[in-house]
């Protein structure tokens, strides 16, 4: 997915300074612009030369053919037999000089797809997203559970005492998943959705499709795997190894990719087709991509692995537009309103981002993160100086302008006329943009971290109609929602973190001996910190807290 080459061509309009400052913007090294234009000229004059030693051949061989034809042939013949030896050389010449004017070539090309989109303006500009993202608006974050209002008396949730659960624990709570049994089958970050998880899975999907279709979307499901070739239309470099799934068909021309998003094959959805501006200008084209995604997560750690907030198979439905360029800007603001609508209509706290311009995609000129409200991540992220405590990513929305259709030519319009205006001819593309509605596992996470109660979960309405009415009950207050049928389970990476922390600090804790002091002072016997960590488990198991079963599997983990 590279830019056109003739923005760097200053002979044809291009502007290799506006490239330089959008590099420069996204901290890449801008001597790879310089490169690419060293690499561009030295092909560009290599074919030069080369059409010169082909006239002066052709050019060569009509003097022998114009002395044959004025009866010259002595002087013809001996003109020939003296020009062997140089066709031979100018030949030989050309041979080199196509050799090297390929491997320019190629190694121009590969350096021109490492160069980025144009970093829009109203980008802010900054290499680490902790400082430099740009919060635009919020919504609902004022009545937030968790953090400074988790107040568990008035707002209970699903643990001991009203304390406010993981996404993980609640989904055990309500019998949802099973981790365990998927890791067995298929390996870390695996999962069986089950019952009240299916259901919600499934209830999202089809809510998000109505949601669309309303807007005038078209919805499409999208094949699961694409050819390498087609993959390395649209998908970045970087997304070969640390993203995207190889299948192994047997057969080395016939290999594939499992996709990491609809958005990979829908890019390809108008491929090599021809828009006339009448037929985009004020009517753009808008998908509904409904997909499993597959992702490798490669190197991605921490407490995001938690539950099935971050997994490597999940479904999402997403957004997709065509338009014509002179419109995409307004495109991406509809675009991130069309998923802020949505997640407001789940009553799902959230904030939008402004993404720095470092942290961009190669494909990116703007984008746009929804982040929502987790309350179960704010400890943690509070321990680690997180700018936002318990914000997480739900949307995605960017403007690749066309980046993208150029890479797999879906044109607007005609170029420009040569004969009727001095312009140079440049070849105009549509402009293309993409944004998440609804990655269903994340969604389910945030419904459950934020509608939890010491019952059960409450239903967010808009996904009654669409959700199994066999899951759903009234609890105490008649309010809808899925009822717990399972104790807390262990918050086994919790504990595990607790004990860390706690051996941590018995080591930093010293004699407390000053330079040259006498004694050895008295220490006071500190109690084992895994002693004191069964005690308070055999605790919680007398209360109810997790099994027995539980409690024995713990205890010879801890032992």
């Amino acid at each position: 997915m590279p830019i056109d080459i003739d923005d760097l061509r200053k002979f044809k309009g291009g502007d290799p300074d506006k490239v330089r400052e959008s590099e420069r913007r996204r901290f890449h090294d801008v001597k790879v612009v310089d490169r690419i234009i060293e690499l561009d000229e030295l092909w560009r004059k290599l074919r030069g030369d080369n059409d010169k030693l082909r006239r002066e051949k052709r050019n060569l061989g009509k003097q022998v053919g114009e002395l044959m034809k004025a009866g010259k042939k002595e002087e013809a013949m001996s003109l020939k037999d003296s020009l062997k030896q140089k066709n031979v050389d100018i030949d030989k010449t050309i041979k080199e000089q196509e050799r090297k004017a390929k491997e320019s070539a190629e190694e121009r090309d590969q350096l021109l797809h490492k160069i980025g989109n144009y970093v829009h303006g109203s980008v802010p500009v900054g290499d680490d997203e902790d400082k430099f993202n740009k919060i635009e608006r919020t919504w609902g974050l004022e009545n937030k559970r968790g953090g400074e209002n988790n107040n568990t008396g008035t707002n209970p949730g699903g643990g001991k005492d009203g304390a406010l659960l993981h996404h993980h624990e609640v989904l055990s709570r309500i019998d949802g998943f099973e981790p365990e049994r998927g890791a067995r089958v298929a390996g870390h970050r695996a999962y069986f959705l089950k019952g009240p998880g299916v259901a919600l899975n499934f209830a999202l999907q089809s809510y998000a499709q109505h949601f669309l279709t309303e807007k005038g979307y078209t919805v499409l499901q999208t094949p699961y795997f694409m050819d390498k070739k087609q993959m390395g239309l649209v998908a970045e470099l970087a997304d070969y190894n640390e993203t995207l799934y190889h299948v192994e068909t047997g057969n080395a021309s016939d290999s594939k990719y499992l996709i990491a998003t609809s958005e990979q094959p829908i890019c390809l959805y108008h491929a090599n087709e021809w828009f006339e501006p009448s037929q985009l200008k004020g009517k753009p084209i808008f998908y509904g991509g409904v997909s499993t995604c597959f992702r490798k997560e490669a190197g991605k750690a921490g407490v995001d692995n938690w539950g099935i907030f971050r997994v490597h198979q999940f479904e999402k439905v997403e957004q997709f537009c065509v338009c014509h360029p002179e419109e995409s800007w307004e495109m991406h603001d509809k675009m991130i309103a069309q998923a802020e609508a949505f997640t407001k209509s789940l009553g799902l706290p959230y904030q939008v981002i402004n993404i720095c311009s470092g942290e961009l995609n190669n494909a990116a000129a703007k984008k746009y993160d929804l982040e929502a409200w987790f309350p179960g991540y704010v400890e943690v992220d509070t321990e680690k100086k997180h700018p936002t405590p318990g914000m997480r990513e739900l949307v995605s929305c960017s403007n690749c302008l066309d980046y993208q259709s150029r890479a797999v030519e879906i044109r607007c319009g005609r170029p420009v006329n040569k004969k009727a205006s001095t312009k140079p001819t440049k070849k105009v593309y549509v402009h293309m943009l993409n944004a998440t509605l609804c990655a269903t596992t994340r969604v389910i996470c945030c419904i459950l971290e934020n509608n939890q109660t010491p019952e059960g979960v409450l239903v967010p309405d808009v996904l009654l109609p669409y959700l199994n009415p066999s899951f759903v009950k009234v609890d105490s207050q008649g309010r809808k929602h899925i009822p717990y049928t399972q104790k807390v389970k262990i918050n086994y990476n919790k504990l595990k973190a607790e004990a860390g922390a706690e051996k941590k600090k018995n080591k930093k804790g010293g004699s407390g001996r000053g330079k040259g002091a006498s004694k050895k002072p008295k220490t006071e016997k500190k109690e084992d910190p895994k002693k004191a960590l069964l005690a308070k488990i055999a605790k919680m198991a007398e209360v109810g807290t997790f099994s027995k079963a539980e409690f024995e599997m713990l205890s010879k983990t801890l032992a």
